[in-house]
């Protein structure tokens, strides 16, 4: 008999994660939303509006914390600059936050998106919570775990904010399977299709329908295996 797989969509605001236990998830994966407002307190924006940003993307990473279990990553997915019209280094930003929330830093990957007007970079910022507990990696585990991340962009089509083949890899590198994969910032759907296509569970939050539309035409996800829950959003 098969591994029983279980894929969460929650529809609802993931400051408040109450269907997540503590300590159940073994990554957090996801692509937080950029800043809409134009700027940051030092530029032409009001300093009130980015501020509320930071804000709900710290009660987002505290959750995330809970949320953890000891010893494992959170890769967040983010943009080199604050917003299409300000150079602010958001990195820097979110390390604050994630850093805030209790998690130490371990790595920032980074790659180079390119778009129709200019490229930009993107930051993976890899950070774990307490003392790692994972059992010793094998040789083979370890070879598997290296990767380009030129070659793992191969056949992207620009629509995902982060390509289906990196979340495939990070998820390879920091998880086993049976394991569980939480994004707060579900987006398309691509982390809970890596996450099935890799026999791993997952959990995601999300207020855009169309993401739930997509995973339920996706071919690695059984219906039985898709659960969904629609909160109240305030």
């Amino acid at each position: 008999m098969g591994m029983e797989k279980r894929h969460l969509v929650v529809i609802g605001d993931p400051r408040k994660m109450a269907e997540v236990p503590g300590r159940s998830a073994q990554l957090v994966l996801t692509s937080p939303p950029r800043f809409e407002g134009g700027g940051c307190e030092k530029c032409n924006s009001p300093a009130e509006g980015f501020g509320n940003y930071l804000q709900n993307l710290q009660l987002v990473f505290d959750e995330c914390h809970r949320a953890l279990g000891e010893g494992r990553f959170i890769c967040v997915n983010v943009c080199e600059s604050i917003s299409h019209s300000c150079m602010c280094p958001a990195p820097a930003h979110f390390a604050i936050l994630l850093q805030r929330a209790g998690f130490d830093y371990r790595d920032d990957m980074i790659w180079s998106k390119s778009s129709h007007s200019s490229p930009y970079l993107g930051h993976i910022l890899v950070m774990r919570k307490g003392r790692p507990d994972f059992r010793k990696v094998s040789q083979k585990e370890r070879q598997q775990a290296i990767f380009d991340i030129r070659q793992a962009m191969r056949g992207w089509d620009g629509r995902s904010v982060l390509p289906g083949s990196i979340c495939e890899i990070l998820i390879r590198l920091y998880t086993y399977e049976g394991e569980t994969v939480l994004d707060p910032f579900l987006g398309d759907g691509a982390t809970t299709r890596a996450a099935a296509g890799l026999n791993r569970n997952s959990i995601g939050y999300t207020l855009d329908y169309s993401a739930l539309s997509s995973l339920r035409r996706s071919s690695g996800i059984a219906p039985h295996e898709l659960e969904v829950i629609e909160k109240e959003v305030f």
